[in-house]
């Protein structure tokens, strides 16, 4: 696509007019990485907090709140100046706890970069907000920790509760999007029956959209209770 730098608002590490009284999310990390998305080179924003508090967690300080604010102007010079990205990854934490400040940061990447697509992460529990910000995004990457009609082995992975109904309206959204994946971590105690129950529901309920199995590395430091 054409560089759209002529088109954006405000100088380097600047915000954009409009955007000076908006509310954004705390940023806690920048990072550009190849693994992310399929054949896509990604600006990935870490945004703090999360409603789970899932086993084997490797974002754990993000999730609870332990990181130093990254400025949103380095997010800016990070949009003006990394040219090998091709697509701005949203991630956490749980970027949906952030509900309207999220949209606002999308839209401020979008006038920042209008040439790429951007993908939300979510573990699908607030499909309010995903409903909010679909029309502004280009898919979402929802996270299946274990079979959603088992909401026993569901909660006892995410350690909390688990709303099946919510998450498969959270996923009909998400697969009318592009660029939505679904993502499941082979956790050792998912069954090749649970992997099976999960690749159906992704079936009926996602579109067609991929889904990728993840291989399970445990956290060395992990909370007392685990």
């Amino acid at each position: 696509m054409g560089d759209t730098r002529d088109n954006r608002k405000g100088g380097c590490g600047e915000l954009p007019e409009g955007f000076l009284m908006k509310e954004l999310p705390k940023i806690a990390s920048l990072l550009t990485s190849t693994i992310d998305h399929p054949n896509r080179i990604s600006l990935n924003i870490y945004l703090p907090y999360c409603n789970f508090n899932c086993i084997g967690c490797h974002n754990r300080d993000i999730a609870e709140g332990r990181f130093s604010e990254v400025p949103p102007e380095k997010l800016l010079w990070e949009l003006d100046n990394n040219f090998i990205i091709d697509i701005v990854i949203i991630t956490g934490g749980e970027p949906t706890l952030h509900g309207v400040k999220l949209l606002n940061l999308i839209e401020l990447i979008r006038k920042r970069r209008s040439d790429l697509p951007i993908r939300v992460d979510s573990n699908g529990s607030l499909p309010d907000v995903l409903e909010l910000i679909a029309d502004h995004v280009d898919g979402f990457a929802i996270d299946i920790k274990a079979p959603p009609f088992s909401k026993d082995k569901y909660e006892r992975t995410i350690r909390a509760r688990f709303c099946p109904d919510d998450f498969i309206r959270s996923v009909k959204i998400a697969a009318r999007l592009p660029y939505t994946i679904f993502r499941t971590v082979k956790y050792p105690w998912l069954t090749d029956e649970d992997l099976k129950e999960i690749r159906e529901f992704v079936s009926v309920y996602g579109e067609g959209k991929p889904h990728l199995v993840n291989p399970y590395f445990e956290v060395i430091k992990e909370r007392a209770e685990i």
